[in-house]
């Protein structure tokens, strides 16, 4: 954005506010998913805290680093984005008008819904996943069920395709002193799912 001289103080007054205003609604979203991130999440959990008819569930793209070593930046921009959107459809088909999807950050997402919705969210979610992802891989990974990187001593280490891992969390199994507690949980949960 520009202005010609001589200018208007106001209009540059009113330029800059804008300006400031659209940095911080895009710093609220993540760049690459166009998902919620940071405190839209933070909000959305202090929102629910204290109510008792919510899950948590917390989601990550396993071997995604992997993915992104051997198929570059673009092809893993293009699966966070797939996975949001993936998410999305499954919400919109399993969930409710109080689902809440955010980008965490990296390969990890969460959702908030409502408790009697989150198991069948999670299956689907999983399920949907593992049917897909392979179309992000070349023919022969596909095949071979698995891609192939190089260690630091440049021994060759095999890869599973990408799956994704959820742990759920809420007020009927868990108590929560703050939100914190809430994202602690669901982490652990997640680390526990090796299905």
């Amino acid at each position: 954005d520009y202005i010609t001289k001589p200018f208007d103080i106001e209009e540059l007054r009113l330029r800059v506010q804008n300006a400031i205003a659209r940095a911080e609604r895009e710093s609220l979203t993540d760049a690459q998913s166009g998902l919620p991130s940071g405190k839209l999440i933070e909000d959305q959990l202090r929102k629910i805290i204290r109510n008792d008819d919510w899950a948590f569930i917390d989601l990550r793209l396993n071997n995604f680093e992997p993915f992104k070593e051997v198929y570059g930046f673009i092809a893993a921009s293009d699966v966070l984005r797939y996975t949001g959107m993936l998410i999305g459809e499954v919400l919109d088909q399993y969930g409710t008008d109080f689902d809440f999807i955010g980008h965490a950050g990296g390969n990890n997402f969460v959702i908030i819904t409502k408790i009697e919705r989150s198991s069948e969210i999670q299956t689907q979610i999983k399920k949907k996943f593992n049917e897909t992802i392979p179309t992000h891989y070349n023919f022969v990974d596909r095949q071979q069920g698995y891609i192939s990187t190089n260690n630091d001593k440049g021994d060759s280490i095999r890869h599973p395709l990408m799956t994704i891992s959820t742990g759920i969390v809420s007020p009927k199994t868990n108590q929560f002193a703050d939100i914190r507690e809430i994202t602690e949980m669901a982490a652990e949960a997640r680390r526990m799912d090796i299905s």
